[in-house]
Order: structure tokens, then sequence, then C-alpha cells
């Protein structure tokens, strides 16, 4: 277990108190199991290990909660701590409010990028939309602004990844022509 843990603290993971808000929680959660991934560690490995990732409140929270759920005869596995994890850290009001977001999610100012980065960083809490690739589509595209919904809806995108290039070709379609509005007299002339 020593040299597994000093593997582990090499690359430097992050740590989590228990005082941070629900978005720190969660990204503290997304990067130990992207690493964990990256590092190929099995269930048991990563419930080793997360103990040392925690402190202050959090680490008193795990050891009462895996005490208890031991006590209960759980066998602690990686989707047992995920789950009493986002019991404890988002809660329900939390996670109804995310997909409430999600759910009224709309283009309005963003430029493309910036709409599937709020929109992919809410997918999580619509399980329902993250599903299908199509469910997925439907989301993106009715959530575009009138101008970038009517040029990419003929033959409508049936994936996600086909929505998403049609949006940014007629953005950038649409930012072309208004520049081309806009250019003085004089530019024209010459």
């Amino acid at each position: 277990m020593e040299t597994l843990l000093k593997r582990f603290q090499s690359f430097k993971p992050p740590t989590l108190t228990g005082t941070e808000s629900a978005i720190d929680c969660e990204n503290w959660l997304e990067d130990i199991e992207q690493l964990f991934e990256e590092l190929d560690y099995t269930d048991e490995r990563r419930v080793k290990l997360i103990i040392h990732q925690l402190h202050g409140i959090g680490k008193s929270w795990w050891v009462a909660t895996k005490k208890a759920l031991e006590n209960q005869g759980t066998v602690i596995t990686w989707a047992v701590f995920r789950t009493a994890f986002y019991q404890r850290f988002f809660p329900v009001s939390y996670r109804k409010d995310k997909r409430e977001e999600f759910a009224n999610l709309r283009q309005g100012q963003l430029n493309i990028e910036d709409y599937v980065a709020k929109f992919t960083s809410l997918l999580k809490f619509a399980p329902h939309v993250a599903m299908s690739d199509e469910a997925q589509a439907d989301q993106f595209i009715n959530g575009l602004n009138p101008d970038v919904f009517t040029l990419i809806n003929t033959g409508r995108p049936n994936t996600f990844a086909d929505a998403l290039n049609r949006a940014k070709g007629a953005e950038d379609g649409l930012l072309r022509q208004r520049r081309a509005q806009f250019v003085p007299a004089a530019a024209k002339a010459a």
C-alpha cells in the first residue's frame, strides 16, 4: 500500500476539506476520477486511496459514513463512495436547480463555444438526455438562437457532433455576413 500511495501522491492529486462549494466538490471528484482512470486504478485501489485526499470535515464525514455503511453490511466500492459523496455534497435542491438550468438553457448572448461549454457542464444533471446522442442534439439545437436554429434545422442533425459542427458553421457564416454589411463605402469602392 505504501508504494501505491507514494506513486499516487506523486501525481499531486487534489484534496477536499468538505467546506468547498458544491461546484468545487464536483470539480474535485471529476479531477480525482480522471486521475484514477489515467492510472487505471481498480475500484479497490480507489476506495483505499481516497481517504488520503480528504481532510478536515471531508475526512470526518467519510470515516463516519464508511463505518455506518460497513455496519449495515455494505461492501464499500467506488460506486458506493460516489453515491454517498453526491448525497452529502450535492443536495437534492442543488441537483434539481442544475437540471432545471439545463432544461432552460438558451444560447442568448453566448457564442457557440461558450454555449456548448455551458451545455456540456450541465449535461451530467440530465442523465435522460446524456444517454442519447439524438436527445443531446435536440436539446442543443432547441437552445440555439433563432438565426442559428433556422440555418441548421433544415435536415435536422441527429447527432450532437453534427449539430455542433453545423452550429459553428452557421455562426461563422452569420458573422461574415454581418461584417460584410458594415464595411465602409470607401472600402467597398477600393
